[in-house]
């Protein structure tokens, strides 16, 4: 059975059909443990590098790019895009966005909960895909990542943009340190107040309130602010839906001492 994923519909007129693009889950692969089953990241957590390729392979078949190179970078919560017409060899380059307009390739990103974005340029069939934590969100990746596909012939104005599953406003706590990081988007924090969740502060040591964050929501506004006018909002809290999506806080309050992550990417047809 191959994986299952999500589509958006803005990316599916017959107008884009040398496109391919998915939001996938944690269904469908070989992994175990944990990492039960579509583990994708290579980060040495514990499962075994065998899997990952299969999962991998997986994806790209569930695409109908079953000989595509599935490209990751090495995510460090940057700033850092990075155009690609090839696979990487050696080492992976740090960067939190790829793009192309390049066929065959099949760009993504790997997320447990931060906000993962896919982009295209129908008209220069120019596409990216994002991870935006916090912090990358609030330094500019988004941002950058348009910038960067305009240096390819997109431009914003007919840029589409879909934010895939990410952690909610209700499961995310945060302290002042992020709240401050966003100062125009003070009505996106609201007073912690899930006692579901409890805290993940320690208030006994800090004794500073704390916050629910609604980071995509910063997403889909920071696009706005960016002057791209087509976005796709979250449909998914990854927190909440442990038999379908990986999520990092969640594990780390159950206890777990590792995690797996999810692919979201989108690629161009060969023909």
């Amino acid at each position: 059975m191959l994986p299952p994923f999500l589509t958006v519909e803005a990316f599916q007129t017959n107008k884009k059909s040398w496109l391919t693009h998915g939001f996938f889950g944690r269904k469908g692969g070989v992994s175990t443990g944990v990492f039960d089953s579509l583990n994708v990241s290579f980060a040495e957590r514990g499962d075994h590098p065998d899997c990952i390729t299969q999962n991998r392979l997986r994806i790209a078949t569930a695409l109908n790019m079953e000989h595509a190179p599935v490209i990751f970078a090495h995510q460090k919560h940057t700033t850092t895009t990075l155009i690609v017409d090839k696979p990487f060899e050696g080492e992976r380059p740090i960067a939190d966005a790829l793009i192309t307009n390049t066929p065959g390739l099949i760009i993504g990103v790997q997320t447990a909960d931060c906000v993962p974005v896919l982009f295209i340029d129908e008209t220069t069939q120019v596409i990216a895909a994002s991870h935006a934590g916090w912090k990358g969100l609030a330094d500019g990746i988004l941002q950058n990542t348009l910038i960067a596909m305009e240096s390819l012939g997109a431009h914003r104005t007919r840029i589409i943009a879909a934010i895939g599953p990410c952690i909610h406003q209700d499961s995310y706590e945060v302290g002042e340190d992020v709240r401050e990081a966003y100062p125009q988007f003070p009505e996106l924090f609201t007073p912690w107040q899930n006692k579901s969740i409890g805290t993940t502060v320690d208030k006994v040591i800090t004794h500073k309130e704390t916050f629910a964050f609604n980071m995509p929501m910063a997403a889909y506004l920071t696009l706005k602010q960016a002057g791209i006018q087509k976005i796709t909002p979250s449909p998914i809290n990854t927190y909440t839906n442990p038999a379908d999506y990986f999520s990092y806080r969640r594990s780390t309050h159950k206890g777990d001492s590792t995690f797996g992550n999810q692919a979201s990417v989108i690629g161009i047809k060969m023909y």
